[in-house]
C-alpha cells in the first residue's frame, strides 16, 4: 500500500477523533443490557443512522427475543469479503448509569460497556470510514456485523456469525485489547447446563421413610460432577445455583442445579458432557429421576493456521506503527470462536485497551483509542493486500 494512502488514513482518523468520541458517548449513555431488547435496539438505531449517513449499505435483522442485528457493507474493488464484528449488548443492568456514569479520570474513560465493547464498535466504524474515504481500491467488500446477545452466550447470534463469516477471507473481532497491549489468539468456550431432579415429598418426621429426597440426590451429583474438573486441561466447572425443597419438615420433592463449563477445546467439552450426562442419568438415591438440559453457548476460539496468519499480520503492522503489541490466550469466551470453528482466519482483541469489564470499574485507556483504531485499519489493509 502506498505511503500516501497510509498517511491519508492516519490523518483521517486523527481529524475525526472528537466525532468518534462523541459517538462513543452516545453509545455508552444508551444502556443496552442484553435482556433489555429496547435498549439494545436504541443502540442499533444510533449505529444504523450513523452508517446510513455515511453512505454504507445497511441491513437490519429484527429478532423477537433479543435486539436487532445490524449488518453494514462497504463495497470494495477486490473480490471477496472481510468481516469485522462486535456486540452491542453489555452485562450492566439497565439504570447502571445512575450510579456509574460515563466519566473521564486522567487517562481512563469509565462507564458501563465503554470497553466491553462499545469503544470497539466505534473503532471498527472509524476503520471502515477511513478505508471508505481513502482506500476502497485496496480492499474487497468490508462487512460490519453488530450483534445483540454476546453477553448471554450468543444464543441467536452464533448461527448469524457463522452465516456471515462462511464466505469471508478473514474476521476481525474488535473486542477490547488487553491492558498490556495484547491481541487475543485463543479463547475458551463456555457452556451452561442444568440438572432438574424429581423426588417424592413426605413429612420429614412422621413419614420420613416414605419420602425420596431430591436434595440428597442433588448433593451426590454435585460431588461427582466436581470430580470432572481437569486442572491439566484447564477445564473448569462452576456450580452456580442450587435450589431445592420447600421447608425443613418436608422431604424435598424437587431440586435443581446450574453449572458453567469453561474449556479450551470442543472435544474436551464433548467428553465431559458425556460424563455429566451419565451422572445425571444415575440415581444415587433410589426413586429419583433427573433431566439434563443446556448446551455450549460460545465455541472456543482454537488457535490454528489462519489465526496465526492474522496474528503475524497484526504484529507486523504494529511494528510499522511503532506500537508494542503482544499476544495472549483469554479464558473469557467471545464470538470469535464461532468463526474459527468453521475454519475462517480470525483474530480477536483488536479494540482499544481496557479492563475491569462487567464491573463499576470498567474503563477504556484513552490514549489507546486512536492508535488501536489505526492498528485495526492498517491490519485490515495489510491483509487485503496479501490475498
Amino acid at each position: 500500500m502506498e505511503k500516501t494512502i497510509r498517511n491519508q488514513i492516519d490523518h483521517y482518523i486523527d481529524q475525526n477523533k472528537d466525532k468518534a468520541l462523541e459517538l462513543l458517548r452516545q453509545l455508552v449513555e444508551t444502556e443496552s443490557y442484553t435482556p433489555d431488547r429496547d435498549g439494545v435496539n436504541r443502540v442499533s438505531s444510533i449505529i444504523e443512522k450513523h452508517l446510513r449517513d455515511s453512505a454504507f449499505e445497511v441491513e437490519i435483522q429484527k429478532n423477537e427475543a433479543y435486539g436487532n442485528h445490524v449488518i453494514a457493507t462497504l463495497k470494495g474493488n477486490k473480490k471477496g469479503k472481510i468481516l469485522m464484528m462486535g456486540h452491542q449488548d453489555t452485562a450492566h443492568p439497565t439504570r447502571t448509569l445512575e450510579s456509574f456514569p460515563l466519566e473521564q479520570k486522567g487517562n481512563h474513560l469509565y462507564g458501563p460497556g465503554v470497553s466491553d465493547m462499545k469503544s470497539g464498535l466505534v473503532a471498527m466504524i472509524m476503520a471502515a470510514k477511513a478505508i471508505q474515504q481513502h482506500a476502497t481500491d485496496e480492499v474487497p467488500d468490508l462487512e460490519l456485523l453488530f450483534t445483540p446477545d454476546e453477553e448471554v452466550g450468543s444464543p441467536i447470534s452464533g448461527k448469524v456469525i457463522q452465516n456471515r463469516a462462511k464466505n469471508a477471507s478473514a474476521v476481525f473481532n474488535v473486542e477490547a485489547g488487553r491492558l498490556d497491549g495484547s491481541i487475543v489468539t485463543a479463547r475458551k468456550g463456555s457452556a451452561h447446563l442444568r440438572i432438574d431432579i424429581e423426588g417424592k415429598a413426605a413429612h420429614s418426621g412422621a413419614f420420613y421413610y416414605d419420602g425420596i429426597s431430591a436434595n440428597d440426590e442433588l448433593a451426590h451429583k454435585m460431588i461427582e460432577i466436581k470430580k470432572l474438573v481437569d486442572i491439566d486441561k484447564d477445564l473448569t466447572i462452576n456450580i452456580g445455583i442450587v435450589q431445592g425443597g420447600k421447608s425443613n419438615n418436608i422431604i424435598a420433592s424437587h431440586g435443581y442445579m446450574t453449572m458453567h463449563l469453561s474449556f479450551w477445546k470442543k472435544e474436551h467439552f464433548d467428553t465431559v458432557y458425556d460424563a455429566i450426562k451419565k451422572i445425571s442419568e444415575t440415581s444415587y438415591i433410589q426413586g429419583t429421576e433427573s433431566k439434563l438440559t443446556g448446551k455450549i453457548g460460545i465455541l472456543p476460539m482454537e488457535e490454528n493456521e489462519g489465526v496465526r496468519m492474522l496474528r503475524d499480520i497484526v504484529i507486523e503492522t504494529a511494528e510499522e506503527l511503532k506500537m508494542d503489541v503482544k499476544t495472549t490466550k483469554a479464558r473469557g469466551a467471545a464470538d470469535a470462536g464461532f468463526a474459527t470453528a468453521i475454519g475462517v482466519p480470525t483474530i480477536c482483541g483488536m479494540g482499544p485497551l481496557g479492563g475491569n469489564w462487567h464491573t463499576k470499574g470498567e474503563h477504556m485507556i484513552m490514549d489507546s483509542f486512536i492508535p488501536r483504531t489505526k492498528l485495526l485499519t492498517h491490519s485490515v489493509l495489510k491483509f487485503a493486500s496479501s490475498v
